[in-house]
């Protein structure tokens, strides 16, 4: 083979290689810092193609998007305050207050000084790559500093903060006291970072203060349980003898006035029958013996003994 062909290919590939050790590129989602034996030169580098020397000075690259770190669920203990309603007899103003009171005890939110199980959310970017390469080095290592910072913040945090405020429209003024308590933490450590998001994903009691939570709202529902049906019995018994004392007075009532009706209606009968007797006695005679003969003969088991010459049977005589 001809030696110039020969020393051709080795410049050309002793120029490919110098060349890919000279320039790179750097992705729209990445940011990159050149490193001459350890220690960076020049400014961050955006997206684009840059230069490099070769052999001496390498890459290190950075993300430029928006990382998340999830902590494991941890124990908190919130503030020892209560959120307390008002006792006052002198503002109590009726007994229905009284009893709304009653009602809002125990809960949940009369939970208070006790550990509760806290899971957090966090988002967060890297701002100054090379300020984060100095003291943090890795991703892997600014999760765990960072998980530290959140977990400490979060317990100073919620150590000033009862648990009604805490699951209530207040838990977002909570978080973002925690985000600014990460931020302050991050800057003054000088650790090239911007805190996104801090997020409270899940705030629940632990087992035995649930446990023992549930047993005291079971025993105060089934107190104040008992205490209803026992007014509610009371009350039942008063209505009862109520409307025992009401239908004896109806009945009277009604018993009295239909005498009066019925003699008020007698009366006028015997007027009727009165002023029809003195129209026409003969008819009226008639007419009564009718009526006595349909009571007494109206049915087949009727039996009769008497003298055919009696009054009673006088119109069934024939008329001479």
């Amino acid at each position: 083979m001809d030696l110039k062909l020969i020393l051709l290919f080795i410049v050309l590939a002793l120029g490919l290689i110098i060349g890919s050790q000279s320039f790179f590129t750097v992705d729209e989602r990445e940011q990159a810092i050149v490193l001459q034996l350890g220690q960076p030169k020049g400014e961050p580098r955006g997206p684009g193609l840059h230069f490099k020397l070769p052999f001496v000075q390498n890459v290190r690259y950075f993300d430029r998007r928006i990382l998340s770190i999830d902590p494991n669920p941890e124990q908190v203990v919130i503030s020892s305050s209560k959120s307390h309603v008002n006792d006052d007899p002198k503002e109590n103003k009726s007994d229905d207050v009284e009893e709304e009171n009653t009602d809002l005890k125990p809960t949940i939110g009369n939970v208070s000084g006790e550990p509760i199980i806290v899971d957090t959310f966090l988002r967060y970017r890297i701002v100054d790559p090379l300020q984060f390469m100095k003291t943090l080095r890795t991703v892997d290592n600014a999760n765990g500093r960072i998980e530290s910072i959140v977990n400490d913040s979060t317990r100073a945090v919620l150590g000033d903060t009862t648990l009604p405020e805490l699951l209530s429209e207040q838990r977002t003024a909570v978080m973002a006291s925690i985000k600014a308590r990460v931020n302050k933490k991050v800057t003054d450590d000088r650790l090239g970072i911007e805190i996104i998001d801090v997020r409270i994903v899940r705030a629940d009691l632990t087992k035995e203060l649930r446990d023992s939570t549930v047993r005291q709202m079971n025993a105060a529902l089934a107190e104040r349980a008992n205490e209803r049906k026992a007014k509610g019995e009371e009350k039942a018994l008063e209505i009862r003898s109520t409307a025992r004392k009401d239908r004896d007075i109806i009945l009277a009532e009604a018993r009295r006035d239909s005498q009066i009706i019925r003699g008020e209606g007698d009366r006028e009968a015997i007027k009727l029958y009165a002023d029809a007797f003195n129209v026409d006695k003969e008819f009226y005679s008639f007419i009564r013996s009718m009526e006595a003969y349909q009571k007494t003969l109206g049915t087949s088991d009727t039996r009769l003994i008497l003298s055919p010459d009696g009054e009673f049977f006088k119109h069934f005589k024939s008329q001479q």
